[in-house]
Formats: structure tokens, C-alpha cells, sequence
């Protein structure tokens, strides 16, 4: 069994020699290819990480699929103006490309056109109406926001989601400055988290109307506002949709942040937006399993099959692919279920201390009796968190009962019946002795009447 999970380390070691374990392909369409200098520290740093971008203008054909296989492996929308998708792309297109395992960046803005909004409603996200951006008149960038209050700050510790799996907030130096537009997720569907949103005296206007007098409440306002929310499918693939493309370019990443009333800081964009596409793009929180072990206590090979309560230990190995390299992972919540229709039994696995010939490889095991129920049972694994790719582990096992020969001698359980059957067999003998050996005299005469 260790030779199997070292075979297996070698083949995970040998698999990331890319950044992402998608693949290095990356599509960005633009509204106009001209003004793709203004991201030019996002092309340095996808370039950095191995990554070959092509970028397309909407007016220009393009293809997602072509024979059936993948062109591309990511795709990054920042043209929020297109009215219409490029030659040989559609929603349809998109959608697929994600159901085939793509990942999708999508960012928005205030002049956001009804292609990219219908799109975003395909994954429950929905963006408010055209010419609406985000307003606060108390957190707002006196540089780019002085006018309008439209750039507002966001402050990560307060206003950021605590998921270390996608963007550790202790990663981010400073606040992060967004201008662009609102949008609000599905809160029925599990797979969309938001991760950035606004502070509690923001809300959403028309930013072309804002010295006209108001005639009415804000759509959405304070933390309803998504500024940044993130999905994963259930294939694992991910998405992520943004409210500004401002927040993607270089000003908005070297421009010192000065809110109003404070002093001048850092802007966290940069490492934010790096984090960001770190994870839409598969270079972190990626789980492996590695290998599936189970056998009965005291053997060392799996059997062709169980008794009913034999004591079984079972083992799953779990990597983790962060950034560039495969490590161990660890947690404390990965659980084994046994499962024939219902779960019968449901254990949490324990955690081994790390060998050091296994050091990328994290070991879960536990020891459990199997239930007095014979049929065909899977042993499931099925662990799913927010941030980390999902882990759904299925080894089916046939459960016999005893034979006939298996069973034990005598029950404790039938005792009773055991007692029962012992007195009447006594019984017995009692009354054929009495019957036999101590009748009437024989000497004894029997007399008539007259």
C-alpha cells in the first residue's frame, strides 16, 4: 500500500509543472484591443505564472470548441459594452465551456450592455440596471472618487469574506478600491459566495443622474451589494464575477488609496486580483485523492468481500495543489459514511501524523464496525467546502451474513428457550417414571359387584 501512494505522489509532483492544473490557455475578450494597456500589470502577472493569453476583440470570430475538444481553458470576459457575442460564440457556448471544465472571469461595469447581463443570470447572479454604480458619500477615494464618490474603499477585514481558501485576508496589504456596478446573488443557490461587498452606507444609483433630485429608494443599498462574488460548479469548474473592470487596471493597482478624512495608503487591488485569479484559475485549493485503502483489522489486502460486524480500517490519502506544488492537506471534518440507500454509519476519520516519505500526501483513517446488515454497501467520502474543489470518493463493498456453520453455539438471547426446552425434556422423564415404576401394587384384586 505505501508503494502505491508514493507511485501516486510521483505522478502528482510530475503533474504540476504548470501554474494551473487546467492548462495555461487563456482567452480575454476586450471591447477594444487598442485599450488593453490600461491592464498591463494583469498580463505581466498571468504571464509570470505560465499562462498564454490571446487577446480578442468581440468584433473579431472566435470559437470556444472546435472538434469537440477545448480551445481555450480559461476564459476572461472584461468587455461589459458588447452588444453581441463574437462570430461562432454564444451563452450556450459559454455555459458549456464551463460544463466542459473551463473557468470564467466576468467583470462589469456602469455602461454594463444586456449580452454580458443575460450571461450572468445563467449562474443566479444578477446585476443592476444599466448606468447604476455604487455611491458612498462617507468611504469614497478623494483622488478618483472626489467628484462623484463613486470610487469607493473597502476595507478587506471588515467588508471581505473570511475564506482563506480563496483570498486570505491577511494577504492583503491595504484597502481595495473599486468603481463599477452592483449585483446581487441567488441566496438559494449554495454554489455562489459572495466574497467582496459594501460598506453599510453604500448604495446603487444612476450615475448619469446624479445632481437630479431623487424620487425614489435605492434598488439595492449596504451589504446586499456584491462587489465581487465567486461560484464553483459541481464539475469543479469556477467563476467569478466582478462589478468593475476599473479594479482590474494598473491605476487603480498603483495609485495610493487617500478616503476621505484619512491618510493615504496602499491599494490591496493587486494582491486581491491576484488571489483572485489564483483560485478561478485552479492554481490553489485543488484536492486530490490520492488513494482509497480498506481491509480488516489485523490483514493488510482488501477482501472480496465483508461479514456482517467485522471491524474494518479504512484510509483515504488527500493532496492539496497550492500554488505551483502539491502538499498535504489537512482538516479535521473529512468523514466516511456507509452507505446502502441511507447512511448506516457516518464517522469522522482521523487525521495520521504526516510520514515523512508521504510528505504531500495527508492520511484519513479510522477503525469501524460493520453493521449487523448484509447487502451491497458504498464506502463514500463525499467532502464538500467552500473554496476547495470537491471530493467525492465511492468504493463499493458486498456485506455477507453468516453462514450457517458461522454462528455461535448458543445465544445468549435464547436462554429462555433454551430453560423451556430443558424442563419439558425433564418433564418428561419424571412422568414415564411415574407411569413405568410407580403405578398400583400388582398384588392388588380387583373385585365385582354383585
Amino acid at each position: 500500500m505505501r508503494v502505491l501512494v508514493l507511485l501516486s505522489t510521483l505522478a502528482l509532483a510530475l503533474m504540476a509543472h504548470a501554474s494551473s492544473l487546467t492548462g495555461e490557455r487563456a482567452l480575454v475578450l476586450l471591447d477594444d484591443v487598442e485599450g488593453a494597456h490600461v491592464y498591463l500589470e494583469l498580463w505581466n502577472d498571468l504571464q509570470a505564472r505560465e499562462y498564454n493569453l490571446t487577446l480578442h476583440d468581440v468584433s473579431q470570430p472566435v470559437a470556444l470548441n472546435k472538434n469537440g475538444q477545448r480551445q481555450f481553458d480559461h476564459l476572461l470576459i472584461l468587455s461589459p459594452k458588447m452588444k453581441a457575442y463574437p462570430e461562432g460564440m454564444s451563452a450556450k457556448a459559454v455555459v458549456g465551456f464551463v460544463a466542459d471544465g473551463g473557468n470564467l472571469l466576468v467583470a462589469g461595469s456602469p455602461e454594463l450592455g444586456n449580452t454580458v447581463r443575460e450571461l450572468s443570470r445563467e449562474f443566479d447572479v444578477e446585476f443592476d440596471n444599466k448606468f447604476t454604480t455604487v455611491l458612498d458619500h462617507f468611504n469614497y477615494d478623494t483622488g478618483f472618487g472626489k467628484e462623484k464618490h463613486d470610487a469607493i474603499v473597502i476595507n478587506p477585514a471588515t467588508h471581505m469574506a473570511k475564506l482563506d481558501n480563496i483570498i486570505p485576508v491577511d494577504k492583503i496589504p491595504g484597502p481595495i478600491l473599486f468603481r463599477g456596478i452592483a449585483h446581487s446573488v441567488n441566496p438559494s443557490n449554495s454554489l455562489l459566495t459572495p466574497i467582496l461587498w459594501a460598506p453599510q452606507e453604500a448604495y446603487s444609483w444612476e450615475s448619469v443622474n446624479l445632481n437630479g433630485s431623487a424620487d425614489q429608494d435605492p434598488v439595492i443599498s449596504g451589504k446586499d451589494i456584491s462587489l465581487v462574488s465567486v461560484m464553483q460548479a459541481r464539475n469543479n469548474a469556477r467563476i467569478a464575477f466582478l462589478g468593475s473592470t476599473e479594479m482590474l487596471t494598473d491605476p487603480f493597482i498603483f495609485e495610493p488609496i487617500a478616503k476621505q478624512g484619512e491618510k493615504e495608503t496602499i491599494s490591496g487591488n493587486r494582491q486581491f486580483i491576484e488571489a483572485l485569479t489564483k483560485w478561478v484559475f485552479h492554481e490553489t485549493a485543488v484536492l486530490d485523492v490520492v488513494g482509497v485503502y480498506h481491509n480488516k483489522v489485523g490483514e493488510e489486502n482488501a477482501p472480496a468481500h465483508y461479514r456482517i460486524k467485522d471491524n474494518m480500517t479504512y484510509s483515504i490519502y488527500i493532496s492539496e495543489y497550492h500554488n505551483g506544488e502539491w502538499r498535504a492537506f489537512s482538516a479535521n471534518d473529512v468523514q466516511l459514511e456507509l452507505i446502502m440507500l441511507d447512511p448506516y454509519i457516518r464517522k469522522t476519520l482521523d487525521e495520521s501524523p504526516m510520514d515523512k516519505d508521504e510528505g504531500i500526501v495527508g492520511t484519513f483513517s479510522t477503525t469501524v464496525q460493520l453493521p449487523d446488515q448484509y447487502g451491497v454497501f458504498k464506502f463514500t467520502v463525499n467532502y464538500k467546502r467552500p473554496g476547495l474543489t470537491y471530493i467525492e470518493s465511492v468504493t463499493t463493498v458486498g456485506i455477507h451474513p453468516f453462514r450457517h456453520d458461522q454462528y455461535p453455539r448458543f445465544i445468549s438471547q435464547a436462554k429462555p428457550y433454551y430453560t423451556s426446552a430443558a424442563s419439558m425434556g425433564i418433564g418428561l422423564l419424571i412422568f414415564t417414571f411415574v407411569y413405568l415404576w410407580g403405578g398400583l401394587d400388582s398384588s392388588a384384586k380387583t373385585t365385582k359387584k354383585a
